[in-house]
């Protein structure tokens, strides 16, 4: 006779950004969706702009982001100064990302004052699942 298997259920597997809130802001509709798909399969849940105020309306309504990833050539400013309007606005230091084709010192030193991380364009998606799970985890380890 056959042998009989247990059926074993395994559980999902869990990530450590599931329900990470990210609000990504790049003014390219392509690299959006990119973001919202590399993102969404992680288990975060993905906010999208293209403007300051499409942020602004984006979170007034929902959860605040509890990072934010932002395009530093924009169509109306620069991604460190918009990085800084959120922050002031939400009253909170998010640990954020510029994300950036633009590798000069300047920039970098621009972002380094700001508290602001930088990944070069294009982004390698293990690069910024590793910093997005070590910030989840030293959030997580504070509280």
């Amino acid at each position: 006779p056959p042998a009989v298997v247990p059926l074993v259920r395994q559980r999902a597997p869990t990530t450590p950004l599931a329900g990470l809130t990210v609000l990504a802001i790049d003014n390219e509709p392509s690299i959006l969706e990119g973001m919202r798909t590399l993102l969404s399969g992680w288990g975060c849940e993905v906010i999208t702009a293209g403007t300051m105020e499409a942020a602004r309306e984006a979170i007034a309504d929902g959860r605040p982001p509890e990072v934010i990833i932002a395009d530093y050539h924009l169509d109306e400013g620069d991604g460190l100064a918009l990085i800084a309007a959120l922050r002031n606005e939400l009253a909170a230091e998010l640990p954020a990302i510029l994300a950036t084709a633009d590798r000069s010192p300047a920039v970098r030193e621009q972002a380094a004052r700001a508290n602001v991380h930088v990944l070069n364009k294009p982004l390698k998606p293990a690069a910024l699942r590793a910093l997005l799970a070590q910030w989840r985890a030293s959030r997580v380890a504070a509280e």
